[in-house]
This record gives structure tokens, C-alpha cells and sequence, in this order.
């Protein structure tokens, strides 16, 4: 009996030591599998399927193993007992460990690993050895897309082929590391996501990052990536960046194709990419819309939205003087003009004016309306009813848990009704708005507009200061969405010194990036890259010195033109952004 004992025993010992060497050696092996550089970017999507799988999961592996080699065994002794769920409490412990590795090392911003990987590495390739993440609302190749909704990933097939941006991309030497976190359907633009994760704001945890497109812009903004990709509806790339201090950009609408994405509203969604500088953000241009050409040499004259800076709650003096005082010292003073921009729409569009007796007709009061608002609204008229003709059935069908915010958006533009008659008179109000922007910046000229209404609001902040913040930047997003112009947003509080060195400028008490926002006419996005790039580095500079003039009045001018096109133009030369004459 004692010898039968003593070989249960030793029979014990070799499993537990096998089992043990064999589990460290599995761990190993993955550890090396997913090895992270020094950028946190995991080199496979097994890192992905590991994290994922919670605690309780691995705990009751451990116990598994356990059960089956208590059955398998046939061992009737209480120490035999013990040693086999020391065995499982080792083998969790092993598993528990590694999983908690994984989550260590798994960026916020990026909810899915994928690896995107040209097939040869050419050193010509203009993207040669990039790494980037793409919104999840890109289809890769046997995967499913996302679209920051569990439900919906959990009710739709993997991707039958990778969209035709992402292999653009890696046929120009890139590689794509990630799908990035977003909020729910691309219906939000403040950056939560109650399933996935918020992702932080790199300059400031206390304040939003902004969305739809968060975690794209995050994994910029952290170094995580060199660059990154989205889709921007109606902001969903260009706050963001401005929320986390990078360069944003949004393509002229039609100018990228959209193979492979899912749709938010089909007639405002374009392709935007991020980058943390301009050199970066024209080279990624070049490769995704190869076929535009620069007509000119560059930007012939600026247009200073004069009366809508006047509405933003951030000073001129960081914005609008900064850009201002860049402008005159690269391209030239004579360049500079000022612009009512408020007072020439409302005197060009008269779909304006008609939009807002239809609303008093339907007993909203409308009186305080400017223009942009009601750019605004007939932007969010047809959002919704395009939303909710690509996905209204599905919602129906599928009744989704979605975040409040998110959930309150999607019930306005699936349940309630449409007024037929309001969206007619918005479709006036787009065609005449496109057709006032192309022909206001034709002759390669840029508009300039405050990239957001005020800074970046408190994550904590009561929902009413979230809406109300939202409610505004749709305004001046709707310019370029509504009228399908490129757009891109211009960080200005991170200086490049000359070892690439980042300082950050304070702004009043917190360390914020503020950003103005330059538009360019639909098919100008290589002349808005171009701007961009002319811009940045002075951009920078101008940030380190104190404005003199302060922002002109109506009353301040140095000289004023008329152009004999269109004489209602009030536009001039002002020294309020230039310094002395």
C-alpha cells in the first residue's frame, strides 16, 4: 500500500512539474509572440484575443485543467486531491498573470489588432515602414467591422475583402496595426463610448477628446502611430484633432472613395487622416488622392471670417492673429483680407431666410438664428434622414444598447418624422451655400474660421455644458460638410524646435492645444496640404509671441476694396493682424 502510495505520489510530482514547465513555456512563447515596441503597437491580433478574455475566464480555465486531470487521473487520496488544485491554482495564476500582461500593454485608443503588412518593403515606398490605425468603420479582410457597438459586431459578418483605402496605404509601404475605438455608429461627437472604453485625451485627461473618430486621433496624439485614418461626417475627424492637438484633414467630399466603409450619412461622408505634422499629413495626402492637381503655385489671398471668430469664447489674439502674422511672414502682407463671412452668406443665400419663416410656420422659434445655425440645422436634417435610411431597419430589428447621448441622436433620427417641406428648402440651402464656397474660394484662396467654438470642455461636465458645446461646433463644421469643401485643422500650441523637441504653451491655467481651421474650395485638398505645410512651422513660432493689435473692428481699416463680382463683399486690408503698417 505504502509503495502503491509513493508512486501516486511521484505520479503527482511529474504532472505538476510537466504541466508547470509546459504552461511557462506557452507564456513564453506568447510573451515573444506579441512582442511591444517601444511605441505600444502590438505586432499580432492574438494580443487582441487574449485581452479580451476577462479574469474569471482564466481562473476557471485553471480550474478545467484541473477537473480533467483530477477525472483523467483516478486519484483517491485527499493529498493527491490537493496537489492536483495546487496544480490549477498554478496554471490560473500563470494564465491570470499573462492576461493582466496583455491588458498592461494594450493602448486605450485601439479596441481590435489587426496587422496590415505590405507584402515586400520597398526603401522608395513613400509611407516606407509607417505605422497607422483605421476607425472601425473600415472593413478588413476576415474581420468584423465594429462600428463601436457591440451589438452590431455581435449581428454582422466578417469583411469579405479590406477596404481599397487601407490598401492604398499598404501598397505605399504602411502598415496598418489597428482599428481604433469611436463613438457608437459614428453618431456623437464628444468621444465616449460606454462599451469600448473612453479613450484619454493626450494633452489633457480631464478634458474630451472629442469624436467620432477618438481613439484615431489619441493614437496620434500618444505616439502610438505615425499617422492615422477615419470618417468624417459631420466633424468626426476635424474636432478631434482639434480637441487633441494634431492635424486633421478633411478630403473634398467624393474626392476618396468610401469601398468598404459603413456609411453615417452617404452625402457628407469623406475620408480624413491624422498626423502630428504637416509634412506627414501632405505625404499621406499624395498617396490617397493621387489624382489631384495643384492648379496654381500655392495660396493667392486669405479670407479672415472676421465675425465668426468674433463668436468663439477663445481669444483672436491665439488664433486669428497667430495664423494672421504667420501668413504675412511666408506668403505675404497683401494676402490678408477680412470677411463678414456671417453677413455675405445670409446676403448670397436666400434659401436662408426661407428656412427660417419655414421653422417659425412650424412654431419654432427661430429669431436668433444666424446663418451658420441654420447651416447647422439643415445639416442634421439631413443627417438623420440619411442615417436612418442606411441603418433604421437594423435598429428596428436589433434594438441596440446604446450610450444616452448616442441613443437620444439615433431616437430623433429613426423615430421621429421628417418635415418633407423643411428638407426641400435645406436642399436649396446646400446648393447655394456649395455654390457660394467654391466660387468665394476659387483662384486657389483660403477661408480661416475658428476650429472650435470654445476649448475642449471637462469630460466631467454636466450634460447640458457636453450638448451645448456640440450644439455650436456642428455650426462651423457644417461650412465645409454642407458645402463639400476640404477642410483641415491646424494645431498651433505645440512647438517643433529644432531637435524635435515638444514644449507646451500653457493657455490660462491648463496645458490645452488651440487650433484655427482653413477651408479650401471641393478639389483643392492639395492646395490645402500645401497650405498647411507652408504654415505649420511659423504657426509654431508665432505661438511664443505676444500679439500687438488687437482684433479689428468694422471701423479699422487700412484700405477697403470692393470686388466688381460681387460688390457686397466686405472685404479689406487690416492691420489688426499684421502689426504696424
Amino acid at each position: 500500500m505504502s509503495m502503491a502510495k509513493h508512486d501516486a505520489s511521484s505520479s503527482i510530482d511529474a504532472v505538476e512539474n510537466a504541466i508547470d514547465g509546459e504552461v511557462q513555456n506557452a507564456m513564453e512563447t506568447v510573451s515573444d509572440f506579441i512582442h511591444v515596441d517601444n511605441e505600444g503597437g502590438f505586432k499580432s491580433s492574438l494580443a487582441a484575443l487574449l485581452r479580451r478574455i476577462p479574469k474569471k475566464a482564466w481562473f476557471l480555465m485553471g480550474l478545467g485543467v484541473a477537473g480533467i486531470i483530477v477525472t483523467n487521473g483516478n486519484i483517491g487520496n485527499v493529498k493527491g486531491h490537493r496537489k492536483v488544485l495546487n496544480i490549477g491554482s498554478r496554471i490560473t495564476n500563470l494564465f491570470a498573470k499573462g492576461g493582466n500582461r496583455l491588458r498592461k500593454n494594450r493602448h486605450p485608443s485601439i479596441c481590435h489588432y489587426v496587422q496590415l503588412k505590405p507584402d515586400v518593403y520597398h526603401f522608395e515606398d513613400a509611407l516606407y515602414k509607417r505605422k497607422f490605425c483605421a476607425q472601425d468603420s473600415f472593413d478588413v479582410e476576415k474581420k468584423i467591422t465594429g462600428f463601436g457597438s457591440p451589438d452590431w459586431e455581435n449581428s454582422h459578418e466578417p469583411a469579405i475583402k479590406t477596404a481599397p483605402v487601407l490598401v492604398k496605404l499598404r501598397k505605399a509601404g504602411a502598415t496598418c496595426i489597428g482599428k481604433t475605438i469611436m463613438d457608437e455608429m459614428g453618431f456623437c461627437l464628444l468621444g465616449a463610448n460606454r462599451w469600448l472604453g473612453t479613450p484619454e485625451n493626450p494633452f489633457s485627461t480631464s478634458r474630451i477628446c472629442g469624436g467620432s473618430s477618438s481613439g484615431a486621433a489619441v493614437s496620434v496624439g500618444s505616439k502610438v502611430v505615425d499617422f492615422a485614418i477615419g470618417i468624417d461626417t459631420v466633424g468626426d475627424v476635424r474636432v478631434p484633432a482639434a480637441c487633441c492637438g494634431v492635424l486633421g484633414f478633411r478630403s473634398s467630399h467624393g474626392a476618396i472613395s468610401l469601398e468598404g466603409t459603413i456609411p453615417v450619412a452617404s452625402s457628407f461622408d469623406a475620408v480624413g487622416w491624422f498626423a502630428r505634422n504637416a509634412g506627414l499629413l501632405r505625404l499621406v495626402g499624395r498617396q490617397l488622392c493621387p489624382h489631384v492637381v495643384m492648379d496654381g503655385k500655392g495660396p493667392k489671398r486669405f479670407y479672415m471670417a472676421h465675425d465668426v471668430f468674433k463668436l468663439s469664447a477663445v481669444s483672436h489674439l491665439r488664433t486669428a492673429d497667430v495664423l494672421a502674422r504667420s501668413v504675412q511672414r511666408t506668403v505675404g502682407r497683401h494676402t490678408l483680407c477680412n470677411l463678414n463671412f456671417i453677413e455675405y452668406l445670409e446676403d448670397h443665400a436666400p434659401a436662408i431666410q426661407t428656412f427660417k419663416k419655414e421653422l417659425e410656420r412650424m412654431g419654432l422659434d427661430s429669431s436668433q438664428y444666424t446663418a451658420l445655425d441654420v447651416l447647422r440645422e439643415s445639416m442634421l436634417l439631413f443627417q438623420r434622414h440619411e442615417f436612418k435610411g442606411n441603418h433604421g431597419e437594423w435598429i428596428a430589428k436589433a434594438k441596440p444598447y446604446l450610450t444616452r447621448t448616442v441613443e437620444s441622436r439615433v431616437h430623433k433620427a429613426v423615430l421621429l418624422p421628417d418635415s418633407e417641406a423643411l428638407r426641400v428648402i435645406a436642399i436649396q440651402v446646400r446648393e447655394e451655400i456649395s455654390s457660394l464656397m467654391n466660387n468665394l474660394l476659387k483662384n486657389d484662396a483660403i477661408l480661416v474660421v475658428p476650429a472650435l467654438p470654445s476649448l475642449p470642455p471637462k469630460s466631467a461636465a454636466v450634460s447640458n455644458e457636453l450638448e451645448t458645446f456640440e450644439y455650436k461646433t456642428q455650426a462651423l463644421m457644417s461650412l465645409s460638410s454642407l458645402s463639400r469643401c476640404c477642410q483641415v485643422m491646424a494645431s498651433r500650441i505645440v512647438f517643433k524646435a529644432v531637435r524635435e523637441t515638444e514644449v507646451v504653451i500653457p493657455v490660462g491655467r491648463n496645458e490645452l492645444p488651440i487650433s484655427v481651421s482653413l477651408l479650401a474650395r471641393n478639389g483643392a485638398d492639395l492646395l490645402l496640404l500645401e497650405t498647411v505645410m507652408l504654415l505649420h512651422t511659423t504657426i509654431q513660432q508665432e505661438v511664443l509671441k505676444k500679439p500687438i493689435w488687437n482684433f479689428c473692428t468694422n471701423t479699422e481699416h487700412t484700405s477697403v476694396f470692393k470686388c466688381k463680382k460681387e460688390p457686397s463683399w466686405k472685404v479689406c486690408h487690416t492691420r489688426s493682424f499684421l502689426g504696424s503698417p
